[in-house]
């Protein structure tokens, strides 16, 4: 629940300041260093595979409030409200958090505390995107999608230099979209073989599929598709990327 409430803080700051290395969080030279060394090793350590590369998520949790208050009157004023008690609510998690990470349980009381956080962030995301009153207001949006082998689909897809592949490969995918409504998202890669086309579906945006002999194609396109479940109107947001599939 800790990571949950970690990872929403995450979208906003993402929402709102960008997520490029060169983004300004306004935090100290020595912070950003510290990122961008955890990350290098996260890539040492896989062999140059990472599925997340935005370098936001290899900040500390501490480092997200400090983004928060160093950015309160020109981005974050209006989402969260009263800056103190932000930083109170903040503070709780934190302790929160330090216990579960040193082996101890929370308590019942303190879980129902930890959900109600949790609720009352998202509930001030989502009203802050309802007075705004935009398009990203009713629709979802997927925010990235990378690969194991370090395909990135975040702006662009790669068309014109599809990643190689070949029979028999497995190669795991990372899905992250965001719902203003904060619906239930169910996510999709479709892939058209030479005899039908394959879906493969996830609750959570992470995939593992093995490459077939049906995939082979010189550009075989991969649709990444997240849609909510149970809405009145169609509700979806489908980005694509190319591979070229050797036998």
């Amino acid at each position: 629940m800790i990571q949950e409430y970690e990872n929403l803080l995450r979208t906003i700051i993402i929402n709102e300041l960008g997520f490029s290395d060169d983004t300004d969080y306004k935090v100290s030279e020595d912070r950003c260093h510290k990122w961008h060394e955890k990350r290098e090793l996260e890539s040492k350590k896989y062999k140059g595979i990472l599925l997340e590369k935005r370098i936001i998520y290899y900040s500390d949790f501490y480092d997200l409030k400090t983004i928060i208050s160093k950015n309160w009157d020109t981005n974050f004023k209006d989402v969260f409200f009263d800056k103190k008690k932000f930083i109170v609510l903040f503070e709780i998690m934190e302790n929160f958090r330090n216990t579960i990470s040193h082996g101890r349980e929370v308590l019942s009381f303190q879980e129902f505390l930890i959900k109600g956080i949790i609720g009352e962030t998202k509930s001030q995301l989502l009203i802050y995107h309802n007075r705004k009153m935009n398009v990203k207001d009713y629709f979802i949006n997927i925010l990235s999608v990378t690969d194991s082998l370090g395909t990135d689909f975040e702006d662009i897809t790669n068309f014109k230099n599809p990643t190689i592949l070949r029979v028999g490969d497995e190669i795991e995918f990372k899905v992250e979209a965001f719902d203003p409504k904060d619906r239930k998202i169910q996510y999709y890669i479709d892939v058209k073989t030479s005899d039908k086309l394959e879906r493969f579906e996830s609750d959570t945006g992470v995939f593992k599929i093995v490459i077939t002999k049906q995939m082979i194609s010189k550009d075989k396109t991969f649709l990444f598709i997240a849609r909510t479940l149970n809405t009145d109107y169609e509700n979806e947001s489908i980005k694509g990327g190319t591979y070229c599939i050797l036998p």
